[in-house]
């Protein structure tokens, strides 16, 4: 068998990437969130009198409008601090650094993608998939043949860690307290300790065990024999380096500037923000202050203005950053109208009990509802009342349902992908490699939680 080529990224528009494949069968983000919450009505219809129904239907978001927020702004500040030049360039020298056969670059991404997304989730996805590309490149002109769909699905594997990290949505909505005054939003349950859900056995030992092993099993997979390689296309190669293609701002011409033309391209306003800001940090830090979702959106503003060095380079950044926050600035008023729904007619403590004490339940419910909600921290908005109702260990809760959300994200590497204008490589080969990272994924979290 020849050496194919694949990415069919600006060529001839087929369908066979798995992106365009699976995107003929999988609805937009708000058409899903409107069937949840059509079936949530439905099934509170025993429950509740209609007017309750439809005013809880009307009006039963309003009560999350905080978090909402919230989690728009972690997609786009995350997104943007990382497409930056100077992350970019990182991006660059790390890839420099890593030699061009297939095994190395295979697991090097792998390990680099599930470590930097542990992190966060937009560092270890662009991250990974950049990196990943940028070695194919180099491997390519020493004409090295790389099975790219492995190296892409390596760089995917981020998504799996991308909320058991310090930058965890679920867990830190559940560590601000702020937020749930404002919100109500499970405000008796006590907050969540990061420190605690950081270094939870059942949460630590399965990271740590993925990011050694997890990216050892798709240099496993992926085929030995040259020939059976399918070489990413030369004309969807990473052209350039990776901080060039993050270095999306070009300074206007300063002919007939006006004063507001220089404020907003003033490096020396971005600097004093950012020194007070760094200032504030670590004043909060200093004073005991702990990790939480509204601080971590502060500490993100702070960052993408130092990055992007200019007012106008972050806004601009921000703007095309909302690509990234799609699949939950809508839809969110409808996951939290089913929250709304289920909470008034009393059903989260049938549904916690249905789905039992322990990891197992939470887990693998989350798998299933993130395959239908993309955003991880929405997945716990709807399934986090139902274990806190039976008493379930707030860590152990938070623990699961994340793990289950990031394993059904990686199903949904399609969506993600999209957004880059990668069409990727044969949906039946990706598939394959989903399948069977699911199960090992599984395996290694559930005798973990089980275990620990």
């Amino acid at each position: 068998m020849a050496t194919r080529h694949t990415e069919t990224d600006a060529q001839d528009g087929t369908d066979a990437g798995f992106v365009p494949f699976l995107g003929r069968f999988f609805p937009e983000s708000l058409a899903l969130a409107v069937l949840l919450a059509l079936v949530a009505l439905f099934v509170t219809t025993p429950y509740l009198p209609a007017f309750q129904q439809v005013e809880t239907f009307t009006t039963g978001f309003y009560q999350l409008f905080a978090v909402q927020m919230a989690l728009i702004l972690y997609w786009v500040l995350s997104a943007t601090v990382v497409e930056s030049r100077p992350v970019g360039e990182l991006f660059d020298r790390i890839a420099g650094l890593i030699p061009t056969s297939q095994t190395t670059i295979v697991y090097s991404t792998g390990v680099l993608a599930l470590a930097l997304g542990w992190v966060n989730w937009a560092l270890g996805l662009l991250g990974g998939v950049f990196v990943g590309r940028r070695l194919c490149r180099r491997a390519h002109e020493e004409g090295i043949a790389i099975h790219y769909p492995a190296v892409l699905t390596a760089g995917l594997l981020s998504l799996v860690l991308a909320n058991q990290g310090p930058t965890s949505p679920g867990a830190l909505l559940m560590a601000d307290t702020r937020l749930a005054e404002m919100s109500g939003f499970l405000a008796d349950s006590g907050p969540l300790s990061m420190a605690e859900f950081l270094l939870a056995p059942a949460n630590l030992v399965p990271s740590v065990v993925l990011v050694l092993t997890l990216p050892l099993l798709l240099v496993v997979l992926a085929p030995d024999a040259k020939t059976d390689r399918t070489e990413l296309e030369d004309g969807a190669i990473l052209e350039g380096s990776i901080g060039e293609t993050f270095d999306h701002y070009s300074l206007p011409s300063q002919d007939g500037y006006t004063v507001a033309d220089r404020l907003e391209q003033s490096r020396l306003i971005s600097g004093l923000a950012v020194v007070i800001g760094l200032g504030s940090i670590g004043l909060y830090a200093a004073t005991g202050g702990g990790l939480t979702l509204l601080w971590l959106l502060f500490s993100l503003m702070i960052l993408g203005l130092l990055v992007h060095t200019r007012p106008m380079a972050f806004r601009s950044k921000t703007t095309h950053a909302t690509r990234w926050a799609n699949h939950v600035a809508i839809p969110f008023m409808l996951y939290a109208v089913v929250f709304a729904l289920l909470s008034a007619a009393g059903l989260y403590g049938a549904i916690g009990d249905a789905l039992g004490g322990g990891t197992v339940g939470p887990f693998l419910a989350a798998l299933g509802l993130g395959l239908l909600i993309p955003d991880p921290a929405s997945v716990w908005v709807v399934v986090g009342p139902a274990l806190i109702a039976t008493g379930s260990d707030l860590v152990g809760s938070v623990v699961a349902v994340m793990y289950g959300a990031g394993l059904s994200n990686l199903w949904l590497g399609f969506l993600f992908c999209g957004i880059l204008s990668i069409r990727g490589f044969d949906w039946r080969e990706f598939v394959r490699y989903a399948a069977v990272i699911t199960v090992y994924v599984s395996v290694v979290v559930l005798v973990s939680t089980i275990a620990l």
